[in-house]
Order: C-alpha cells, then sequence, then structure tokens
C-alpha cells in the first residue's frame, strides 16, 4: 500500500504495519498505525468522492479550521494525487461516548456539552457549507453516479418506497434553516471523553455551517436507538429549545442514503 501512497504521507508511516478500522459506514478507508509510543490514523477517499463530504481534504481542513476552537485531531500531513486523497490524524485521547453507553454509563449530559461547545463556534467567517441546498446537491451527485448507501430503510416513513421518492420529499419538506456550526454526524463513535471529562471531536468531513438540529437529531436518534426511548425524549427535554420534530425528521431521512 506504501507504494500508492503521497511520498510525505509514505514517509510519515514509514515501516510502521497499517491495520484497518472498521468502525464506521463511510466509504473512506481508515487505517490506524503506531510510531513510538503515539497512535495516528491514515485516512483515504476515492476521486470520485473529492466533490462531496466524504472527501479527506475537506474533512482536514474542517479540522484545521477547528483547531484551538473546539478538541479535534491534529492533522499531520494531508495530500492528493491520481489514486484519491489521503490524511494522517494524531489520535485523540479518552474513550467513546459508545464505550460508556456499553458500560451502561449516562451520555446525555456529555451530548449536551458537546452541542453547546459545537454550536457556540461562531460561524462569521467559516469556510465550510453543509446546508441543506448544499447537502441536497450532493445527494444528487451520488444518486446520479449510484454511490448512495444500498442499506437504506423507509419503513418508519409511510410513503416511501424508492430513493427517487426520498429525494422528492427532501425537496418539497426544505426547512428554514437556522445556522450553527454542526458536526454532520454527532454520535457515540465521534465523541470522545478524556480522564478530565473534556470532549474531543472525529469524523467532522460533513462539519460546517448547517441547521442546529441536523446535531441535535442525531444525537437524539442514537439515544434512542441505543439507549431508550425515555433517555432520547430526556435529552430532548433538558434542551434550551423547543422541539421541533419536523427538522429532526427531515435530517433523519436526509441521512438515510449516506
Amino acid at each position: 500500500m506504501l507504494a500508492t501512497l503521497p511520498a510525505a504521507i509514505a514517509r510519515f508511516i514509514g515501516d510502521s504495519v497499517l491495520s484497518r478500522d472498521e468502525v464506521g459506514e463511510s466509504p473512506c478507508e481508515v487505517h490506524r498505525f503506531h510510531r513510538g509510543d503515539e497512535v495516528f490514523f491514515l485516512k483515504t477517499s476515492s476521486p470520485v468522492h473529492a466533490p462531496t463530504t466524504y472527501s479527506v481534504l475537506r474533512e482536514a481542513g474542517v479540522l484545521q479550521w477547528l483547531s484551538g476552537r473546539v478538541g479535534v485531531p491534529e492533522v499531520v500531513e494531508a495530500g492528493q494525487d491520481g489514486g484519491g486523497e489521503y490524511m494522517i490524524t494524531r489520535a485523540v485521547p479518552g474513550v467513546p461516548l459508545s464505550s460508556l453507553i456499553a458500560g451502561g454509563r449516562p451520555v446525555d449530559g456529555l451530548f449536551r456539552e458537546a452541542l453547546r461547545q459545537l454550536q457556540s463556534v461562531s460561524i462569521a467567517d467559516c469556510p465550510f457549507d453543509a446546508s441543506v441546498p448544499v447537502r441536497l446537491r450532493e445527494l444528487d451527485y451520488l444518486m446520479g453516479k449510484g454511490l448512495i448507501d444500498e442499506d437504506f430503510d423507509f419503513e418508519q416513513w409511510p410513503g416511501l418506497a424508492t430513493p427517487a421518492d426520498l429525494r422528492a420529499r427532501l425537496q418539497a419538506t426544505m426547512p428554514v434553516e437556522d445556522l450553527v456550526f454542526s458536526h454532520g454526524d454527532l454520535c457515540d463513535n465521534n465523541v470522545f471523553v478524556d480522564a478530565r471529562e473534556r470532549l474531543h471531536f472525529i469524523d467532522l468531513g460533513r462539519g460546517g455551517r448547517a441547521d442546529r438540529w441536523l446535531d441535535i437529531a442525531f444525537v437524539h436518534r442514537n439515544l434512542r436507538d441505543d439507549v431508550s426511548q425515555r433517555c432520547a425524549a430526556q435529552f430532548l427535554e433538558a434542551l434550551d429549545t423547543p422541539d421541533n420534530p419536523a427538522k429532526r425528521e427531515f435530517f433523519e431521512q436526509l441521512d438515510e442514503l449516506f
């Protein structure tokens, strides 16, 4: 594999052993490796995904922009060639919230703090647009290339049978957006908490200016599916804003084909 990587990426990896990381559903490939006592990750994306939020160079840009604003991985190297885009990041400290859930520990308070931190980031000079029109154009591109997630499930939404049905529903129900900085895929695998209770965020390829309910919808779904309906409801009740079920449904539907 090293023979196919850009020179700077290959030099940094050296003779380290790459181990495939199977967590996540992205089409990007992630490999873990060690240099001395430190852990790093190599993430790659294909050329066909360059115009999308799966772009590794887009994610590298988001991470570099967020550095010093919230806890994110350090980008050590980034580059591209005819074979795709590449990024090496230093591992963040701590454990993912998914491990706390598996151990029966509450995470709703940590998720609320995650939302607070992310939505406190000023978007006045944010160069990354992840708003609904942008994401719908991305979806059109992926559908046109045959790159959507085929493992979709429309049973929870009556009247939807095909991806085209969903695309039409999304067009018809586009919300008026209340833009904030959004993680874009806020879930228990993408938020880490360290020994000092500090939060760290990974997998920010979809980060940027988006509606505040995108991240809320993802957290609610995560808690509903992996903890309990009651926990998910309590999470919503503790927010500083009234629930918006229509927006939550919209962003869950938007995510179904990614």
